[in-house]
């Protein structure tokens, strides 16, 4: 397909850019290779559409062209009484958009023409990056080299420097569209949804597509059984918080539809009418077995297309057929959350919860076999089962051999380390994977989760001295303002109207300065970059946003209780003396 990327910047020098007084600066333009645009604002839009037109493209490729190129685009078009109609025959750009996840998800409809924004699929499959910007997911992906610059930051910049930002951020695009559109037209082609609403869509979303396509074949319009009563979910056990060594991690994921599989679970099988009574777990539910349920057939399907597709990779690697795949495993996993979501066409709280029984009923069981084997189990959650000693390969043929669950071995660390329940760090090849702890999360400031992020590494690989060394240094470096403001600050959502908060919160005051003093518009959703400045009250009262504050002026003395308080908690598992502690 002929594919256009390309990028507006129009930076403002209070960082948020109003196409009523703030021009757009520069345009990039990639079809066979990267054109930038600058100069003139009138000439430069004309130029972009003439580009546009004579390329001709199938599809367009960006990050957040939906909420900002397109929409300051237009804008700025009328104000030289130009049009940005790109549509295939000329046609204009449609502007739509869905409630999705806590925001307004915008949408550009370009006639004619594939319109996929990056940052719909940031949103969606990586819902722990703090702020879903491009160059968090380039390094969620393995890429790595570009940084966001600040829109305040950008506003100061000379036309060489902004020319040469512009130019990183289309390499950082293209490299980040080449990982991830495998997968996402994988995901299009084996359930008919074309990509440019696929990408838009949640995973309940597209599996409700796929299943309500299957049940009509069958005459049923739509299910609800059950009621919307919480039941009983995952089991998590955590043995004791520490240090261990060669912890094996077995994946539970496709357990979870190989279990809908073998019960035949699904919203027209369970409590439908008559059938067989499992009781498990403390849940009792009838099942419907003398006919195959749609999602275990849709399952079966899946999982053993998934398979000749793995076995052809073992012979060679092609990376379409590694996306679809992947796909693959991402549709037969989401099966499970489809039938206890409310949304659901075809939702069924009993057929939910009955997996959710099943489901203990096996981990407990796989625990009770490693257990028996030997092995010592330190950690189980819904995703898999980790544990230290016993025969692995033993253990996992018996596992097997004793349920049809499919149960592979995720990784073996060489030394993981366990703060509490589902917070826990694995040391692997160098590399370091975690999960629930505060570096991967929005709600601490940049230079505090590069310093864990790094203590982490150190301590896992038993160089305390250096992981010491670490937490002095950053710690020097906060008490000496030795930073920029946008690694000290705080990302925080704006989930309603500041007004409408009961009380308030850093983000709500961070907005209302914005709104009264500075007339930006603050909208549902919204992500603000805040810091806390000396003064009096609390330290809600004295949120700022980030562009609007000095690094003289924030209260370093908050910024280090912060940043003590997280270092305390990340050593101390390394200091607790249990079994199998390396140190």
């Amino acid at each position: 397909m002929k594919t256009l990327y390309f990028k507006t910047l129009h930076p403002s020098p209070i960082g948020f850019p109003d196409p009523a007084k703030d021009r757009i600066r520069m345009i990039a333009v990639h079809t066979t290779d990267t054109i930038i645009l600058k100069g003139d604002e009138k000439q430069m839009i004309s130029k972009f559409v003439e580009i546009f037109k004579n390329f001709d493209p199938d599809r367009i490729i960006g990050f957040r062209q939906d909420s900002d190129d397109f929409p300051y685009l237009i804008e700025r078009a009328k104000k030289y009484g130009l049009l940005v109609n790109i549509g295939r025959k000329g046609e204009k750009i449609k502007q739509t958009g869905k409630y999705f996840r806590g925001i307004i998800l915008k949408r550009a409809l370009i006639p004619g023409r594939e319109n996929i924004d990056l940052f719909s699929i940031a949103w969606r499959d990586f819902p722990s990056l703090p702020t879903k910007e491009i160059d968090e997911l380039a390094e969620a992906i393995g890429i790595e080299g570009f940084k966001v610059v600040p829109d305040f930051k950008l506003h100061r910049m000379n036309d060489e420097r902004l020319e040469k930002y512009l130019r990183e951020y289309i390499e950082t695009l293209l490299k980040i569209a080449e990982e991830l559109i495998p997968f996402q037209e994988s995901l299009s082609e084996i359930t008919d949804i074309p990509i440019e609403d696929q990408t838009r869509m949640t995973i309940g979303e597209i599996v409700d597509t796929i299943i309500t396509r299957e049940m009509k074949k069958r005459g049923i319009n739509s299910i609800r059984i059950g009621g919307r009563g919480k039941y009983e979910g995952g089991y998590v056990y955590l043995k004791a918080p520490g240090v261990y060594e060669k912890v094996v991690y077995l994946d539970f994921q496709s357990m979870y539809p190989n279990i809908i599989r073998i019960w035949n679970i699904s919203p027209e099988t369970v409590d439908s009418g008559s059938g067989e009574i499992v009781e498990i777990e403390g849940v009792k539910h009838t099942v419907i077995k003398d006919k195959k349920g749609v999602i275990p057939s849709l399952i079966e399907n899946f999982l053993n297309r998934r398979m000749e597709l793995r076995k052809i990779l073992m012979e060679r690697y092609d990376k379409k057929i590694d996306a679809e795949q992947k796909a693959l495993k991402v549709l037969a996993n989401a099966m499970y959350g489809y039938m206890g979501w409310n949304s659901a066409t075809y939702y069924n709280r009993n057929a939910a919860e009955l997996i959710a029984a099943l489901a203990r009923h096996y981990i407990k069981s796989v625990k009770n076999i490693i257990e028996k084997h030997k092995g010592e189990v330190i950690y189980i959650d819904t995703d898999g089962v980790q544990f230290i000693n016993g025969d692995v390969d033993v253990i996992l043929d018996a596992i097997n051999s004793a349920y049809p669950l499919n149960i592979k071995i995720e990784r073996i660390a060489e030394r993981a380390v366990f703060w509490a329940k589902k917070k826990y760090a694995h040391l692997e090849n160098d590399t370091v994977s975690a999960v629930g702890i505060e570096y991967i999360r929005r709600d601490y400031p940049p230079i505090m989760k590069e310093a864990q992020k790094l203590a982490v590494k150190h301590l896992l690989m038993n160089e305390k001295d250096k992981a010491k060394a670490i937490r002095e240094d950053f710690r020097s470096r906060i008490k000496n303002r030795d930073f920029e403001i946008e690694d000290i600050a705080i990302v925080e959502q704006l989930t309603k109207k500041p007004e409408e908060y009961e009380k308030p919160t850093k983000a709500s005051v961070a907005a209302s300065i914005l709104a009264k003093n500075y007339q930006i518009n603050i909208h549902r959703g919204m992500y603000l970059k805040v810091v806390i400045v000396k003064g009096s009250g609390g330290p809600t009262y004295r949120a700022r946003p980030m562009e609007l504050a000095s690094i003289e002026e924030l209260d370093i003395e908050y910024y280090l209780k912060m940043y003590d308080d997280l270092m305390k908690r990340t050593f101390e598992p390394f200091h607790t003396s249990i079994k199998k502690v390396w140190f």
